[in-house]
């Protein structure tokens, strides 16, 4: 694949359409038409030079930009995106549990796209609904140091999902994110479950904090949720000699009840990668 190629055939958006582009292959290996082909000449004919502020090249160009957790960081081929003048991030094909991402391309596409409708966005966390047909993207609250929230998408009952991080933060650079409870053991009460971005919210139990503030992690791909009496019901409660559940539970199970709206007690532990790793119900009698 020529370089050439990948540099001048761009994402175009003219008018809310996406052009001929948006259809070139994604960062997970496709290849990009070469100079002369009909391919880049019917994209150049499309005006694809036309690109709006924010929005990332769609193409790849070499290698595949994979991370070692297995996402994919697109913007090593298509660069930074950004709405207008605001700060420039990477932006990540993440990979689901069941191994499944979207495309580079896509991803371009739909962020693309969010960035347009902004100025239609619900409330503070910029939520924008149907973007691409079938997308939900919304900003995260700014990072503890002042900095830019990062943007995350997802598909509703699907496990496609990308997002936006400070540049620098995936692959072999230093991960930049701010992490709220790395290595740590909390008391929480599970309040719900965002399934765009896959995490679960919860508020502290603990006096220690006393912010009284809810809070998002997502669950560690191995997880291990552990049932008291709520979670996977039985007909005895199971519990330690602390009382902490300790029948194994599924994670589905987990999600299950928060998604019915049911409070869940738990103990959580969280690994440094800021991912709940196990969940451990508290009884109530």
């Amino acid at each position: 694949m020529g370089i050439t190629a990948k540099k001048t055939i761009k994402l175009a958006i003219a008018g809310g359409a996406v052009a001929a582009a948006a259809l070139l292959s994604a960062c997970s290996g496709g290849n990009v038409a070469g100079n002369g082909s009909p391919m880049r000449n019917a994209a150049e004919t499309a005006a694809v030079e036309q690109v709006p502020e924010g929005a990332g090249q769609g193409a790849a160009a070499g290698g595949s930009g994979a991370t070692a957790n297995g996402d994919v960081n697109c913007s090593r081929h298509g660069g930074p995106v950004g709405a207008p003048g605001r700060q420039k991030m990477d932006l990540i094909a993440v990979e689901a549990t069941d191994g499944t991402k979207p495309g580079c391309t896509e991803a371009f596409t739909v962020i693309a796209e969010y960035y347009q409708k902004l100025p239609q966005a619900e409330g503070p966390g910029e939520r924008v609904l149907d973007v691409q047909g079938k997308w939900t993207c919304a900003r995260q609250a700014d990072s503890a140091g002042g900095g830019e929230g990062a943007v995350t998408c997802g598909v509703p009952n699907s496990s496609l999902q990308l997002e936006t991080k400070p540049s620098g933060s995936t692959g072999t650079a230093p991960d930049q994110r701010v992490h709220k409870f790395p290595n740590t053991t909390q008391s929480v009460q599970f309040t719900g479950y965002d399934a765009n971005v896959r995490m679960v919210r919860f508020q502290l139990t603990t006096d220690q904090q006393g912010d009284g503030k809810a809070y998002r992690l997502p669950l560690w791909q191995g997880a291990k949720v552990l049932s008291a009496a709520t979670l996977c019901p039985s007909e005895s409660v199971t519990i330690d000699d602390q009382g902490f559940g300790n029948r194994p539970c599924g994670q589905d199970q987990l999600l299950r009840q928060l998604k019915d709206g049911n409070p869940v007690l738990a103990q959580i532990s969280v690994n440094g990668d800021d991912q709940i790793a196990m969940v451990k119900e508290i009884y109530r009698p």
